[in-house]
């Protein structure tokens, strides 16, 4: 019973100068606080199933009205774009730039301009030097 008769008397004097806690905290503030919360939680969870059962219907629905070539154009990205197959791509280019390098032809026939193979160019480049060019 002295335990109790000495609860009743007040925070000791020690306890009041170390500025400790002399009551405890109350808990209905804080049941009220995760009441609000935890309802708050729930309402938007049902407005958002509602809002989701209103229009799903209306999105799943709608029908495609392009066609299958303007879908695909639309997926493209703009140009330029990677090459498809580089390989390929790529040995075109060396083979084209070897015919040009390894054959006669016109640069620009009107102004009597000619690509010669470049094994003959070499050739009369040493025959002759650079300054014949000129």
């Amino acid at each position: 019973m002295s335990h109790a008769h000495a609860h009743s008397e007040g925070p000791s004097a020690e306890s009041l100068a170390l500025n400790h806690e002399v009551s405890d905290a109350r808990s209905t503030p804080v049941i009220w606080g995760l009441v609000i919360v935890f309802g708050t939680l729930l309402l938007a969870f049902v407005l958002m199933g509602l809002v989701l059962a209103l229009t799903t219907g209306s999105i799943t629905d709608a029908s495609n009205t392009l066609r299958n070539d303007e879908v695909t154009q639309l997926q493209l990205p703009p140009a330029p774009r990677l090459e498809q197959n580089p390989r390929i791509d790529g040995d075109r280019i060396i083979t084209e730039a070897k015919e040009r390098l390894e054959s006669y032809g016109w640069v620009n026939e009107r102004a009597g301009r000619a690509h010669i193979p470049i094994e003959r160019a070499m050739e009369l480049l040493i025959e002759h030097g650079l300054d014949a060019g000129k």
